[in-house]
């Protein structure tokens, strides 16, 4: 179980005993056709069998699936104890589904506690009533282990709850994590290969264009030689952050890691991919990198290749990488600051089509 979610389990043994002592003392106090020996063995065999189940079922089960198992336990036990008791058709069965209603509802210790203090008052105000409307009094003591079963029935279910809630974000968060970088929050090298994979999927069924561009700082190990490895950290969050404003809701950017970057965009042929890659261009070269005792002004090199279906056949991830890498490869060695695309073809020996920066 991950430290974040331990304080949340720690409680719960604490909250089952509570529920199980609470209907321990429901069960001594109903007015049932129990024999006392019959009531304290019933009472033993709860508690026994309550023990063995916190104290067993860690040896046997993952220690996140216990709260899960207590609920299924306790919602099958409480109805079962108040039908033994002879009370399975008062009012207490109705509140106490209500109870897993307003508990799951709230999803939130704090507020399931809020809501049983309200339901409690209400309870307490309903026998009030029935006392004066129609002098049917509940005795004293049905009414103070009630409302003690109301509390420590709405505190488990609430608890629990509110475990749910933070083990689905606990895991929500570990996926996030699997698949984005750290340092920049862009998807990671693995989230990027498997959206390349189905976006070529997709351009192939589909007969679309595929772009695809490999993209890096020039002079990025000059920056983190120069000036430190804060400096290339704030640098690549920036150039991260660039990279997503220019990027399409449906494009997908991301760091492979060091300083180089993949720009997935999908249904764009060579025309849109070079358009968008050199406003890109043109925006880092104007950003004012580092801070305000240090700016940078930096370039980039962008290497693009594009799938079109019926000019590659059956081309692979990797083998678009390959290619859009060896663009970048040609972008630096024709000076750096600039766009260049190599065409995805069955051929050998493509072509490089490169763009220039424009200097004013």
């Amino acid at each position: 179980m991950a430290e974040a979610l331990e304080k949340f389990v720690k409680p719960i043994p604490i909250m089952q005993w509570l529920v199980v002592v609470v209907l321990s003392a429901h069960v001594v106090t109903a007015e049932s056709a129990l024999e006392a020996s019959d009531a304290l063995l019933l009472i033993l065999a709860l508690l026994g069998t309550n023990a063995i189940l916190l104290y067993g079922l860690p040896k046997l089960i993952a220690p996140s699936s216990i709260p899960a198992t207590l609920v299924i336990v306790d919602t099958l036990l409480v109805p079962g104890m108040l039908y033994v008791t002879g009370t399975s058709g008062t009012d207490i069965f109705v509140v106490y589904f209500g109870i897993i209603m307003i508990a799951g509802a709230a999803g939130n210790l704090k507020r399931a506690l809020i809501l049983a203090s309200i339901t409690c008052t209400a309870y307490f105000g309903y026998s009030l009533f029935l006392y004066m409307t129609q002098h049917k009094a509940m005795a004293i003591g049905t009414l103070l282990i009630r409302l003690p079963f109301l509390l420590v029935m709405t505190l488990f279910y609430g608890a629990l709850a509110e475990f749910a809630q933070h083990e689905r974000a606990h895991r929500e968060r570990l996926v996030h994590d699997a698949m984005h970088d750290e340092l920049t929050g862009m998807p990671n090298r693995r989230h990027l290969l498997g959206t390349l994979s189905r976006a070529l999927e997709e351009a192939k069924r589909f007969d679309c264009p595929l772009s695809c561009a490999v993209i890096d700082v020039d002079h990025f190990k000059y920056i983190n030689d120069t000036y430190g490895h804060d400096m290339g950290d704030l640098v690549l969050k920036d150039y991260a952050s660039i990279l997503t404003v220019q990027s399409r809701g449906y494009d997908l950017a991301g760091r492979m890691g060091g300083d180089e970057f993949i720009w997935i965009l999908p249904r764009v042929e060579k025309d849109g991919a070079l358009a968008a890659a050199e406003r890109l261009r043109e925006a880092v070269e104007q950003f004012q990198f580092g801070h305000e005792s240090r700016v940078l002004k930096l370039t980039t090199s962008i290497g693009l290749t594009t799938y079109v279906p019926d000019k590659a056949s059956n081309p692979t991830p990797a083998q678009i990488l390959k290619v859009a890498d060896l663009a970048l490869y040609t972008a630096k060695r024709e000076g750096r600051n600039r766009v260049a695309h190599l065409p995805l073809l069955d051929s050998k020996a493509p072509v490089s089509e490169s763009v220039p920066a424009q200097h004013t």
